[in-house]
């Protein structure tokens, strides 16, 4: 995997170019694999991916060499990805991986929205995350950088067994941390975000003390909308401690409107 950060190190300009790249082309379960053995290709060869990041070289160089390179290993949608990646102006090699990783992950998303099946893709995601993050030793396993990587992705599709999508097991496997990589739940974070991006919505994590109900669902749904603007993927935690009310994490702030919050608050007013 690269060593890109959890927000893949890519700048919005350079996002919005490989972006429409990738969804110029027809996309396929296929097209995120070899976008994936082309960041491993990179992350395994430092000299070539310099070469195909390296600002000194005319645009139409780099991506000469891309396709020299890989034209006979991919298909013409994944090159056509690989070289608009290639043309983009990089601050870093890190850059080029990490912005390839981001479009393979868009891409195995994408045929989950084309499947029908986003929404369950992004509710396997969170409770996995809400899994690791619920525990120290899981959390440690997965990010030990001296127990080998196809060892650590074992243990994730171990975790999910065949409770999962195609799509959740895979992202899953690839959200393991390397060297330099941001930590598990992070990286799960972040696919979480370019999953409901690609529905035009936010992730609202709510946390109550008790399950909600149906209604009690649509209408804090309702109101998140109103109040954001944005189309709401609400997610649900249960946690006793809260006591009552609910805390809710967007993406830009926290609500929290949660009776252990009210009472820590009572508590710290009266000294």
């Amino acid at each position: 995997m690269t060593s890109a950060p959890a927000d893949w190190g890519v700048a919005a300009e350079r996002t919005a170019t490989l972006d429409a790249a990738l969804d110029g082309v027809s996309v396929t379960g296929h097209l995120s694999e070899e976008l994936f053995a082309v960041v491993d290709l990179l992350n395994a060869q430092p000299t070539l991916c310099r070469a195909l990041s390296d600002a000194g070289s005319p645009a139409p160089a780099r991506q000469k060499l891309a396709s020299q390179l890989l034209l006979d290993q991919l298909s013409a949608e994944a090159l056509t990805v690989v070289e608009a990646a290639a043309a983009v102006r990089w601050p870093s090699s890190a850059g080029l991986s990490g912005g390839l990783e981001r479009q393979a992950v868009r891409a195995l998303l994408l045929t989950a929205v084309s499947a029908g099946q986003a929404d369950q893709v992004e509710e396997e995601l969170f409770r996995l995350r809400q899994t690791v993050l619920g525990d120290l030793d899981l959390s440690v396993a997965l990010e030990d950088r001296d127990r080998p990587v196809a060892d650590r992705r074992e243990l994730v599709r171990s975790l999910l067994a065949d409770r999962s999508t195609s799509q959740t097991g895979e992202l899953a496997a690839r959200a393991v941390p390397t060297t330099g990589r941001a930590h598990y739940e992070q990286v799960l974070a972040r696919y979480l975000e370019l999953s409901a991006d690609l529905r035009g919505a936010s992730i609202a994590v709510v946390t109550t003390a008790r399950a909600l109900s149906t209604a009690q669902r649509e209408e804090m749904v309702n109101q998140l909308e109103r109040i954001t603007g944005h189309h709401i993927d609400l997610r649900e935690t249960v946690d006793p401690s809260v006591l009552g009310g609910a805390r809710i994490n967007l993406p830009d702030e926290v609500i929290d409107g949660t009776v252990a919050r009210r009472l820590d608050q009572a508590r710290q007013s009266l000294g």
